[in-house]
């Protein structure tokens, strides 16, 4: 089967383009890679415009396109590693690490107990596991060890908060809540906003509740004239 090769996926034959090309994809300035790479020039103006040149190479192009986009493919897979450890970690049961076992009963004098035919009394028990017993995945979920009074290693996990904190960061889940549309706002907020718009505008605006309420209501004495407004502004009852 014939294998076409991506553009930009095979080093460039000239070391200093392919040296440009790598610091250009790992974002340094054109002027400092230009720099970097050997080339003199006393202006920054002078290498800008040689190094703006050379970028429309259409090789240089490609390369700088190829080697950014494995950067990224790296970047991702990183990211999902870490991911997966954290998760690890997360999950991480810790009766994994130990075993039950059957041992001889014994006495507070430290001898054998019998049980009624006379056989030895067993007991079963739990005990870490050896670690050199432990599959990889689970090895590598294990901060630290302790020996405790009878010299066995006791596990410590890596903490799960502690990773638990670090997937919310990574997979934005603390990011700030949206702003709320307009249409959720209360009276209150909505006066605010408009008042801090206006002040960013340096407009002068009065703001109240004035324009929110309604008209007043109105009584007549039965012959079609008015005789008292349903209230004044403060309130009360007014008359005419």
């Amino acid at each position: 089967m014939l294998v076409i090769a991506s553009p930009g996926s095979r080093a460039l034959k000239n070391a200093k383009y392919e040296k440009y090309c790598r610091l250009r994809a790992l974002a340094q300035p054109r002027i400092g890679a230009y720099r970097e790479v050997g080339w003199q020039s006393r202006a920054d103006d002078v290498a800008y415009i040689n190094a703006c040149r050379l970028e429309r190479r259409p090789e240089i192009q490609d390369r700088i396109a190829y080697l950014i986009r494995q950067e990224e493919d790296l970047i991702v897979e990183k990211r999902r590693r870490i991911e997966e450890q954290l998760w690890a970690i997360a999950e991480a049961n810790i009766a994994d690490y130990f075993e039950t076992h059957d041992t001889v009963k014994r006495d507070h004098t430290g001898q054998p107990e019998h049980d009624e035919k006379g056989a030895l009394s067993v007991e079963t028990r739990v005990r870490p596991r050896l670690l050199t017993d432990l599959p990889p995945e689970l090895a590598a979920l294990i901060e630290d060890v302790r020996v405790d009074n009878r010299g066995r290693l006791i596990p410590r996990l890596y903490s799960k908060a502690q990773a638990i904190a670090e997937l919310r960061k990574l997979l934005n889940f603390s990011a700030k809540e949206a702003p709320k549309d307009v249409t959720q706002l209360s009276d209150q907020e909505l006066i605010a906003t408009l008042a801090q718009q206006a002040r960013e505008l340096g407009v002068e605006i009065n703001l109240d509740y004035r324009f929110a309420r309604q008209p007043p209501a109105t009584e007549t004495d039965g012959r079609g004239n008015q005789v008292i407004d349903g209230e004044s502004e403060n309130g009360t009852p007014r008359k005419r």
